[in-house]
């Protein structure tokens, strides 16, 4: 049996006021071709479909018209929810998904064996974890040091995953039972384009070691970067470069061979790149030479960030930076973040003056802990401010 691992998706991701609706046709036209070519049985898409809990009608054009090419393929789905997922909308649909061999869980619930998914016709059950938020794993306690708050989340995940392992022994332990999840585990890489990766799993620093055994396989979503953290528990990263930070990774879905019910293979297959992000850096001269001889080789048209350094202050730079960019405005490639930087250096500062920052580059968690850094605290003082901020963040989240 074949089962295709992969998360992230981002549908109506826009990279700096950019929308990538165009990347993700490509990419999902790619992926229907790759389900029916390599015969694949089933389809495991671990959280973050969407990029906004509040998708535009073009991203939810382009996921249900992914869906609808599946029918009548003898591929199945499971799809869980993400941080970036709305419950609601992802939940909506699954009834009539259901009659479609498309199983969806958009949130925890109290009964695992909801989100306990069996396909006896492939020997195999699936634990659907969506992402965990706060009040699906503990309370705060009055008078709780950190410590032990990091301890209840920690012991949260665990238990959560713990009742999947329980019943599928109890019942259905003929069935090989995988795992989903949408957190982060200590030790993976992050990228910039990951918000508010500290949040579930993060704070409570879960580890491999933390996930109950039982599980033969873990497909994770929540970080960008593809990784193998051990034999079995995987992220399949995003299939798609979402930030600047990302250009050079390469991008996978990861394909799980089961054989008589075990584990027998993972390979990556790469998705096509079709579009170039690139980063320019140097001073006003260099940058403008090198883009004067750069030539675009992708399908889409390149997304291009500038990092111009000059050494110090001056106006005619900032002039002269505004003509850089107008002059390529026409050019086979879109510039999409350019940044001037101007560096003094001397003894007593050494304020960066950056022109071109935009709102955007910063989360709200971002300019949180730029104002911690003006604070003399001490480290347990600055941890418990950071996850007070989390948790009246994911409040106003939720409200949303």
């Amino acid at each position: 049996m074949k089962i295709l691992h992969t998360a992230d998706w981002h549908i109506g991701k826009q990279l700096h006021k950019y929308a990538l609706d165009e990347d993700h046709r490509l990419f999902l036209n790619w992926l229907g071709d790759l389900i029916e070519e390599r015969g694949i049985d089933l389809l495991l898409v671990s959280g973050d479909v969407f990029d906004t809990a509040f998708p535009s009608t073009a991203a939810l054009g382009l996921y249900y018209g992914f869906l609808q090419r599946l029918i009548g393929c003898r591929c199945k789905v499971v799809i869980t929810g993400g941080n970036h997922d709305s419950p609601g909308v992802l939940n909506a649909p699954r009834e009539i998904l259901r009659h479609m061999d498309i199983r969806v869980v958009g949130c925890a619930t109290d009964d695992c064996s909801d989100a306990l998914l069996l396909f006896p016709e492939m020997n195999v059950a699936i634990a659907a974890v969506p992402y965990l938020r706060d009040v699906d794993l503990r309370r705060s306690v009055s008078g709780q040091s950190y410590d032990d708050r990091a301890e209840a989340v920690r012991q949260g995940i665990r238990t959560h995953y713990q009742q999947f392992i329980d019943l599928h022994q109890s019942r259905y332990r003929d069935l090989t039972l995988l795992g989903m999840g949408h957190l982060y585990v200590s030790g993976a890489t992050t990228s910039d384009s990951e918000r508010e990766i500290h949040a579930i799993g993060g704070l409570a620093a879960f580890g491999c070691e933390h996930f109950p055994e039982g599980y033969s396989y873990m497909a994770l979503g929540h970080i960008h970067k593809p990784q193998q953290l051990t034999d079995t528990v995987r992220y399949s990263g995003s299939p798609l470069p979402l930030s600047f930070s990302e250009r050079s990774d390469n991008k996978f879905v990861l394909e799980l061979t089961l054989t008589d019910g075990k584990l027998t293979g993972v390979e990556a297959l790469s998705t096509p790149k079709n579009r170039e992000l690139r980063t320019f850096s140097g001073t006003i001269d260099e940058v403008w030479a090198s883009l004067q001889a750069y030539a675009p080789a992708t399908l889409l048209e390149p997304l291009l960030e500038l990092n111009v350094i000059e050494p110090s202050f001056d106006p005619q730079k900032s002039v002269q930076f505004d003509m850089l960019v107008r002059e390529f405005e026409k050019a086979p490639f879109r510039i999409i973040k350019p940044r001037l930087t101007f560096e003094n250096r001397s003894k007593e500062a050494d304020e960066l003056f950056t022109v071109g920052t935009d709102i955007e580059d910063l989360s709200p968690r971002d300019v949180f802990t730029r104002r911690l850094e003006n604070e003399d605290l001490d480290e347990e003082t600055r941890s418990l401010l950071l996850e007070a901020f989390d948790e009246l963040l994911e409040d106003v989240r939720g409200e949303q």
